[in-house]
């Protein structure tokens, strides 16, 4: 049997109404739910940027506040102006436009800051708790009896006490304690008891710019690829480098000019200087001559070429002709000066002859002078009618030369 298909009945038509009559609120309410949340959304992210632009004013200029009128009052055309917000910002948000007071702590003296907004469209309880928790920090909003309540519950304050007059329906924002007390700008100025405050914690690129005005350096170390000028330097340990030029004197108070391989000191201009490329000996740079008006002094003195005086040459310490010597060809003095001779392992005079004149007894034995033999001596005695032989002439016994006796 074959059924006849009639189409949809007016009952089922009715069914599907109802049941669109049911659900289209629900989507309804959904979609506008949604719509919502990214409004409140928005307008918690608008409350940040401008809370963190309030918090960041207020610790820069805690002293101008602090020797200031409290409370005072800033807008968001404050922050713009100060170069906090961009100038793009919009000062208003659903409408609601923000207002900040500023106080200090009666206890602790610290700034504290409360901001809500006024004007425009109230928002709903829901609304003012949703956007009040998602604000950072403490967000709250503003309730019925007109007092600043945190995002469930967790704070309150009096608006009258920022000199604010805050309605119900609108959000609010409290800054204390810590979070005026720095931003995350380098300070200018050094806060009682926060050194934190004036400390970087990344590096700074100065961008090829310079540092001017500094007093004090102070650090590890200094990388640098150009040159340093300063008026005088301090250092406690090495310096190292290739060459070094000064305008002035190097001075040591405790130390050596040390200097390494065959190396020494040496005069640019002259090219003269000293230098050593032994264990032994001292050397003059290019042969050149020593000089001074005072004295050279040594163990030995060794020439191996001419020795010259422009004046005398004084030899101090005497020897006694006869004595041994050694080795041959020394050359000395006895005490009287006269100049001796090292020969054949002896002291001895050099060529000449010694006259001694006086008067002799009979018999007389004469001495020999030091540094001489029987056998190098002659003597003779003469008068004025015999002056080179011999003619003795008796006087009591006595034997008179004239002559001088030559030895």
């Amino acid at each position: 049997m074959k059924k006849t298909d009639k189409g949809v009945s007016l009952l089922e038509v009715l069914l599907v109404i109802g049941i669109m009559v049911m659900v289209i609120p629900k989507v309804y309410e959904n979609i506008e739910n949604h719509l919502n949340n990214v409004r409140w959304q928005n307008a918690a992210e608008h409350a940040n940027t401008y809370n963190t632009a309030v918090r960041n004013y207020v610790a820069d200029n805690a002293s101008t506040l602090l020797a200031g009128s409290l409370p005072k009052t800033i807008t968001p055309a404050t922050l713009i102006q100060k170069g906090y917000l961009k100038s793009g910002f919009s000062e208003s948000n659903f409408g609601q436009s923000y207002i900040t007071g500023i106080a200090k702590n009666s206890k602790t003296s610290r700034l504290e800051a409360l901001t809500c907004s006024n004007g425009g469209q109230s928002l709903s309880e829901a609304g003012m708790r949703s956007v009040a928790s998602m604000i950072e920090g403490l967000g709250g909003y503003i309730n019925s009896s007109k007092q600043a309540i945190g995002a469930g519950g967790g704070w309150s304050d009096t608006p009258s006490n920022y000199g604010l007059n805050c309605a119900t329906g609108h959000i609010a924002m409290a800054l204390v304690g810590a979070d005026l007390q720095e931003s995350d700008r380098l300070y200018r100025y050094s806060i009682t008891n926060r050194p934190d405050l004036n400390r970087m914690h990344t590096a700074i690129d100065m961008n090829s710019n310079n540092l001017n005005n500094v007093g004090t350096l102070n650090g590890n170390a200094a990388a640098l690829s150009g040159d340093i000028s300063a008026r005088n330097g301090t250092f406690s340990g090495a310096i190292s480098g290739n060459t070094a030029t000064t305008n002035g004197d190097i001075t040591s108070n405790n130390g050596w000019l040390v200097t390494k391989n065959s190396k020494g000191w040496m005069n640019s201009t002259y090219g003269g200087g000293w230098y050593m490329s032994d264990s032994s000996w001292l050397r003059s740079v290019n042969n050149k001559g020593i000089y001074t008006g005072g004295q050279v002094k040594g163990g030995t003195v060794r020439a191996d070429g001419r020795l010259y005086t422009g004046e005398y040459l004084q030899l101090e310490k005497t020897a006694t002709a006869g004595a041994s010597c050694s080795p041959n060809g020394l050359v000395g003095r006895d005490s009287t000066g006269a100049i001796l001779s090292c020969q054949s392992g002896t002291w001895r005079r050099a060529s000449g002859s010694t006259v001694l004149t006086g008067k002799i007894a009979n018999g007389q034995q004469i001495p020999l002078p030091s540094g001489f033999s029987a056998s190098q001596c002659t003597w003779s005695v003469s008068n004025a009618e015999n002056p080179h032989g011999w003619k003795p002439n008796y006087f009591a016994g006595q034997l008179q030369p004239m002559m001088p006796i030559e030895l």
